[in-house]
């Protein structure tokens, strides 16, 4: 098992931008007072058909299903015409659950280091939003490559002050 949640997201982001997603969603809904974690990572591929030889799949997904059991929750994978969807749920506040780790370097390190893929990041915690996209992104700094240090460090401050917002407590960066 993997010892923070955001690993788990990361491992799963990289196997869909490794076999080819040229899109791909974040989704992470918080919602102590229900007790319910939701996470949804989508992209624009059919994770059963696309094949790519060089890459061998981790074994992130079972694993996340793994800890969705144990967490009295379920991690189901819905392959749609337009891609694919992964949705896991949880309870919030089970002794087992993972922490939820850095989610700004994660986010920060995907944008970085995918500069052509379009990643799009949405974070909720008791009902408030926090959003980002690369889109968003090249169209604030005006087509500056998203992988050059003046962008990697405005992401960083960006996302963790976004958090911090939502949250009301200060997030880790």
């Amino acid at each position: 098992m993997l010892k923070e949640l955001s690993s788990y997201i990361y491992g799963i982001a990289y196997d869909c931008i490794e076999l080819g997603a040229a899109v791909l969603n974040i989704e992470i809904d918080e919602e102590p007072a229900n007790d319910l974690l939701t996470i949804v990572i989508s992209n624009n591929i059919n994770w059963q058909t696309a094949y790519n030889p060089s890459h061998k799949p981790s074994a992130v997904i079972p694993l996340l299903r793994q800890v969705c059991d144990l967490c009295g929750g379920r991690l189901t994978v819905k392959n749609l015409a337009s891609g694919s969807k992964l949705t896991s749920i949880m309870q919030y506040n089970h002794a087992d659950k993972p922490p939820m780790g850095s989610v700004p370097c994660l986010i920060q390190d995907l944008i970085l280091s995918n500069p052509n893929i379009g990643i799009s990041y949405t974070h909720r915690y008791d009902g408030r939003e926090y959003r980002l996209s690369t889109q968003q992104i090249t169209s604030m700094f005006d087509g500056v490559p998203l992988n050059t240090p003046i962008v990697a460090s405005w992401l960083k401050e960006h996302i963790g002050e976004g958090l911090t917002q939502i949250m009301q407590e200060k997030v880790l960066k």
